[in-house]
């Protein structure tokens, strides 16, 4: 037996595991606590938990979920409540839009020139999050959006100059602290300046030092001036010069060394979804020399605090290498209750300790993790007191009613009306009478499933709601080549629109302009499109001759007519839809403004 197995115990090892468990923050299943992960919450005694939607079903149904999560973990640790994470920051990523609504996204809240509205809309949205339990937003996005084909960024950041994105994320940080909701600015250092998507590859930005401080640093600066509670890292290799190829969630370098040391944030550190590829990439390639079973306990190594886990926990898990999982959770249940009875819980500390004076490695692990619980005890306290802020309320209503939408703060439309911008280069809408006939068209572009994509069907079936006259397609997301040669999108008749909600059972057929009624084409777009989507969009240009083009994602336009005008929704949430209904039909004027908001 070697020097290190006589230190490294069962018992050691054990306990290091346990250790490193109550850093993780996991994911459930769905709407109601299971079996298995009520016993992995007693057992580990993690951090907290992530909602997804997946998970929202009613306000007693969250109420009562969240209850249960707080129960199991209060018995491990009475005096640290959990913290309950959701992913919330707007338009695109929303995760509990079903009861709260969505928010505006972040690049409609810099479009409409006004800074304030990003604090109002943070505390409207945190104080609906309080209600629910939620005291955790990963939010907001601080990354600057500087490559125009990111996937990632767009929408979700306030524009492409460092200095503007730091104003409205740090008004942004404000607006949620007064509804008394910790704040996580993500994705440090940045993630805005690759085309590559860290969900399914591990992307490579290879920037100088100077030019991050110039550019991607700047909002993480003011985010910490702000008091942002945690610090999101992100999965993407920043050399910096150097053969290093790390995901910065991985790298000392970025974590302690820029984060902590360059730029000063001393709060707690999380990782992004460690599901992602540009996370496993990494961790497979190390097992074993911290005894986790993962490779993912490196990240805290390097300086995280708390581990994300976004797949829910599963009722089996893999041992000794098997393709299938094996081990059930009464199967696990009964081995850890026998590993508590075995190892005597009142010297473990002892134990651990005495072999730590005897192996530098493991004292310095020790001492990283027990710096990063202080920090992480600390942020579970500071959650359970927080508290909405006496904060005068918002001019005008506080909530208005979106039809048979669920209601929303007022600022949300607000934002809307403000932020529909129409493009300055191409010729102005023309009024869309109420009884004119129309057929809209949309078309969406998502370039994985692992990205969250706009709700295009919603966004139609409510901008069709005020126009009576007006039918629908249904979203074309693919284009084929005729026999003559040419592209032509997929493109048949939907049902038509009563209520909001299309008839079920209905036959589509094939759309083929009439002459007789307009087109409007309503696009969605996630990062840059390739060249064969491009072509066919030019296809439905030429087929259709849009009276005007909505542009509701990334701004991919070139596509579309010079002689055709374009309005930039940023967005597509109801209350969007109803905004470009308003300025379609001559009611409002379109006042965003672009100037700063993607990179030229």
């Amino acid at each position: 037996m070697s020097e290190q197995e006589e230190i490294l115990t069962p018992e050691i090892r054990f306990h290091l595991i346990k250790k490193m468990e109550r850093h993780k923050v996991i994911a459930l299943g769905g709407a109601t606590l299971l079996a298995h992960e009520a016993k992995y919450l007693e057992f580990h005694g993690v951090a907290g938990v992530i909602l997804f939607e997946r998970n929202i079903h009613s306000l007693s149904q969250v109420n009562e979920l969240i209850g249960r999560v707080v129960e199991y973990l209060s018995a491990t640790e009475p005096d640290l409540p959990p913290l309950v994470m959701a992913d919330h920051e707007g338009d695109l990523v929303a995760e509990l839009r079903r009861i709260i609504g969505v928010p505006p996204s972040a690049m409609a809240i810099a479009a409409t020139g006004d800074p304030d509205l990003a604090r109002e809309v943070a505390r409207e949205t945190g104080l609906a999050m309080r209600k629910l339990g939620v005291n955790v937003v990963l939010a907001p996005v601080a990354d600057c959006f500087l490559d125009a084909a990111s996937p990632v960024t767009g929408l979700r950041t306030f524009g492409a100059e460092p200095e503007r994105v730091a104003e409205y994320v740090a008004s942004t940080i404000t607006g949620f602290h007064e509804a008394g909701v910790l704040t996580c600015a993500k994705h440090f250092p940045g993630h805005g300046a690759t085309p590559d998507d860290s969900h399914e590859t591990l992307p490579e930005v290879r920037k100088s030092l100077d030019a991050l401080r110039r550019e991607d640093l700047v909002p993480f600066r003011r985010a910490t001036e702000a008091g942002v509670d945690m610090m999101m890292i992100s999965h993407v290799a920043f050399p910096l010069g150097s053969d290093v190829l790390a995901p910065a969630s991985f790298d000392a370098r970025i974590v302690n060394g820029l984060l902590r040391q360059e730029v000063g944030f001393d709060g707690v550190v999380i990782t992004d979804s460690l599901e992602m590829a540009g996370a496993r990439w990494y961790a497979q390639g190390y097992r074993g020399d911290v005894p986790s079973g993962g490779g993912f306990e490196r990240s805290l190594l390097a300086g995280a605090d708390l581990l994300l886990h976004t797949r829910p926990v599963p009722e089996a898990v893999e041992v000794g290498g098997a393709a299938e999982p094996v081990m059930s959770l009464n199967v696990m249940e009964t081995i850890i209750r026998t590993l508590e009875k075995v190892v005597d819980r009142d010297r473990i500390e002892e134990k651990l300790v005495a072999a730590a004076e005897k192996n530098e490695a493991l004292r310095n692990v020790l001492g990283i993790l027990d710096r990063s619980s202080r920090r992480v005890a600390d942020l579970r306290k500071r959650a359970a007191q927080g508290a909405p802020s006496p904060v005068k309320a918002p001019r005008g209503s506080k909530v208005i009613q979106l039809d048979t939408y669920p209601s929303v703060p007022a600022v949300y439309r607000r934002v809307a009306q403000q932020s529909i911008t129409r493009l300055a280069t191409r010729p102005e809408q023309g009024t869309f009478l109420s009884d004119s006939p129309c057929v809209v068209v949309p078309v969406e572009y998502a370039p994985s499933q692992s990205l969250k994509k706009h709700d295009v069907d919603g966004f139609v079936d409510a901008l069709c709601k005020h126009f009576p006259h007006w039918q629908r397609t249904d979203v074309v997301t693919r284009f084929v080549v005729g026999e003559d040669g040419e592209t032509y999108p997929d493109i048949h008749m939907g049902p038509p629109v009563v209520d909001a909600a299309r008839f079920t059972g209905a036959e589509a057929t094939p759309f083929e302009p009439s002459g007789d009624e307009n087109t409007v084409v309503a696009f969605s777009c996630r990062g840059r499109p390739p060249v064969e989507f491009l072509s066919g969009l030019e296809a439905v240009a030429r087929r259709y001759e849009p009276a005007v083009v909505l542009v509701l994602g990334w701004p991919v336009t070139e596509w579309v007519p010079e002689t055709t005008p374009v309005l930039l929704c940023f967005g597509a949430s109801p209350q969007v839809a109803s905004a470009a209904a308003e300025v379609l039909a001559g009611k409002r004027e379109p006042v965003g403004k672009v100037h700063g908001l993607w990179p030229m």
